[in-house]
């Protein structure tokens, strides 16, 4: 059962966008009569089979995930409250209910409804520790008889029909399945920072390719390539060396799905401020200013945004030259500030989508999948208006052959430096 979302009386019918049409019947033995609203008279409606449960002390009914009683619905996905005459009522025909002097007015209605999005952490180092962490302090009188998959544990499958199981793999919920945080959601975003982190720092990991090499021999770049904090570049604003970009290609060294795709790793000076390239970077709206394929990005489920964190969820559509398809990427983004001050770092990674199973597929459409996206961005020393960039994507693509990813891969992460710093 997924978590429970309450509901206040507002005698009105909504339905979920995602839901479908309840079926509405009267029993055989069904008398017309009225129905009681908080302490008024309700004639709009007699009876419809919503599902068992029990009243509590307080007037509440609960509802049970699974068990609405119209043909073909397995799991709860509408939101009920009481009926009024007016407005989404007049969708439902005809039916009304006897009730007694005795009946309890309904004042809220819990429904419990399942998450719909996921995202693989087994190659996330810090997970469990955080896991476990985050549900010590957040679910404290929870025992772990009453953890549920996703919600509180990780699983090896998911409810996506689209993805196929691994007994190795491990699927945590972003969301409760009422557009709030899952409750691993935050402990899964520290693992991503510091899994992001580590990779980007990991200089074992990274092979620069030959011109990076070229420019990294005079050891000029040596304190602000790996650095872990602010940083003081050598080359002042307007100089030609100040263009310099260092790309590395490297492979992650766990066994988990995409471990045989290799990485790009990529850096520069960007003339930004971290402030506004994290804005920039974060914010859909903006995306076509620096990705010139792209056709858009959109927001499909907001956790958090106040500020100083933001975590969603985004699709992503963008049209190669020559390809004559659509790239799709369903992501999950979350940015946040960097312990030091004016850093920031966003992270990101494929999202599987329980909407997805059930939507056709478009053969017009390729499915990539964002394993591991990072930007950090740190501050440069007494000057404000500047930033050291760096950028890491590890991305799978069905079109794309294992022996050009890399070729692609250090090209594309090039131009997306140049295509910042053209907004500067």
């Amino acid at each position: 059962m997924g978590f429970v979302k309450r509901l206040k009386s507002s005698r009105s019918f909504r339905r979920s966008r995602s839901s479908k049409k309840l079926s509405k019947s009267t029993p055989p033995d069904f008398t017309p009569g009225e129905f009681v609203v908080d302490g008024h008279y309700d004639r709009a409606f007699s009876c419809i089979s919503i599902a068992t449960g029990t009243f509590s002390d307080e007037s509440v009914y609960i509802i049970k995930d699974g068990s609405l009683s119209s043909p073909g619905n397995s799991n709860s996905t509408e939101s009920f409250s009481s009926f009024s005459d007016d407005g989404d009522a007049a969708d439902i025909e005809g039916v009304r209910s006897t009730s007694g002097s005795n009946l309890s007015p309904i004042r809220e209605v819990l429904v419990s409804r399942m998450p719909r999005m996921f995202i693989r952490t087994v190659d996330l180092p810090t997970m469990k520790e955080n896991a476990a962490t985050s549900l010590r302090s957040s679910h404290a009188n929870l025992s772990e008889d009453g953890y549920q998959d996703h919600l509180h544990r990780p699983s090896s499958s998911i409810p996506v029909s689209s993805v196929e199981d691994d007994p190795k793999e491990e699927w945590i919920a972003l969301d409760d399945g009422n557009e709030n945080k899952a409750p691993l959601t935050e402990a899964a975003m520290k693992a991503l920072v510091q899994a992001g982190l580590g990779a980007s720092l990991n200089k074992d990991m990274w092979t620069p390719n030959a011109s990076s090499a070229k420019l990294l021999k005079g050891g000029v770049w040596d304190d602000v390539i790996f650095a872990d904090g602010p940083v003081s570049v050598p080359y002042a604003k307007g100089t030609k060396n100040e263009l310099d970009v260092f790309v590395w290609s490297g492979n992650f060294s766990h066994s988990y799905y995409g471990c045989d795709i290799p990485a790009v790793r990529c850096s520069a000076i960007v003339n930004m401020s971290p402030a506004n390239l994290a804005n920039l970077l974060i914010d859909s709206e903006r995306v076509k200013e620096y990705n010139k394929m792209s056709i858009g990005r959109d927001d499909i489920l907001v956790l958090q945004d106040d500020g100083k964190c933001v975590t969603k969820v985004s699709v992503g559509k963008s049209k190669p030259p020559m390809l004559g398809k659509t790239l799709q990427l369903k992501t999950l983004l979350h940015m946040e500030q960097l312990p030091e001050e004016g850093g920031y770092i966003i992270v990101s990674r494929a999202v599987a989508h329980a909407d997805d199973a059930e939507a056709a597929e478009d053969p017009k459409i390729i499915h990539s999948e964002m394993l591991m996206g990072i930007n950090i961005i740190r501050a440069v020393v007494g000057e404000p208006d500047r930033c050291w960039l760096t950028n890491l994507n590890h991305l799978r693509s069905p079109m794309i052959p294992m022996f050009m990813a890399k070729k692609l891969g250090l090209s594309a992460a090039v131009n997306f430096i140049n295509d910042i710093r053209a907004l500067c």
